[in-house]
Formats: structure tokens, sequence, C-alpha cells
């Protein structure tokens, strides 16, 4: 039976978090110092929640990776044409389907596409509809 009393998961998440006042964040760093029960539930909970978002942010980095991978290669293939000249046409035609690749596979461009299509029919419902996507970047 614990002669202490614990603090509780609310006001432990909140120190987390950084949400307390100066007063109570050292209460409650007092009290980790003294309790290894608290201490160990602070522990876990903030590695459970760094890991978390460090998956989020490895996620959110590849999303944005393969959103433009197009763009990286013809990047690559530009400094690749200068860096051996005797291939610089080839790295140069590289370059350039790959750019346009890049520019054919985002998302903007087919959102036009579509809206344009839907104008030329003469469907001026579904491309107000897709022209509302602007509106909301």
């Amino acid at each position: 039976m614990k002669s202490r009393i614990c603090l509780s998961e609310e006001l432990l998440s909140e120190y987390l978090a950084g949400c307390l006042t100066e007063t109570v964040k050292e209460h409650v760093e007092k009290h980790l110092c003294v309790c290894s029960d608290c201490r160990r539930l602070v522990v876990e909970t903030y590695e459970t929640v760094s890991q978390d978002r460090v998956r989020q942010k490895w996620k959110v980095m590849a999303r944005r990776v393969k959103s433009i991978g197009w763009l990286i290669g013809a990047c690559i293939f530009f400094v690749l044409s200068f860096l051996f000249p005797k291939y610089f046409a080839q790295f140069l035609v590289a370059c350039f389907i790959m750019g346009a690749k890049w520019i054919v596979d985002s998302k903007a461009t087919r959102l036009l596409i579509t809206i344009h299509e839907a104008w030329k029919r003469g469907d001026k419902s579904e491309s107000d509809k897709e022209s509302s996507h602007f509106d909301r970047r």
C-alpha cells in the first residue's frame, strides 16, 4: 500500500504538454523526484508520444518526397548534364522528360485538366465543384 498520494494522469499529461504554471510544474517535478511509479509513467508516455510524432513526420516527409520525386530526378539529370559533357544532350532530354512528368502528375495540373474538360462539355456545375478545391487552399 502506498503511503504517498500520486499525481493524476491528467496532471502528468498536462506536465508533458507544457500547460502547467511554474508553481504547479515545480510541484510535479518534486513529486517525480521521489516517486518512481509516476516517473516511469511519464517516461513511458513521453517515449510513446515521441515515437508517434517521429512516425508522423517521416510519413509527411515521404509523401512530400514522393510528390516531388520527378522534380528531384529532373534536377539530378540537369546537374549530371554539366558534370558529364559527353552525355549532355541525353541528360538534358531526361531532365525535360522528368520535368514534364512532374508537371503532368501534380495534383493541381490534374485538377485544372478536370476543370477544363468540364468547362468544354458545358457542365458548369461540375466545373464549379472542381474549382472549389482551389478556394479551400
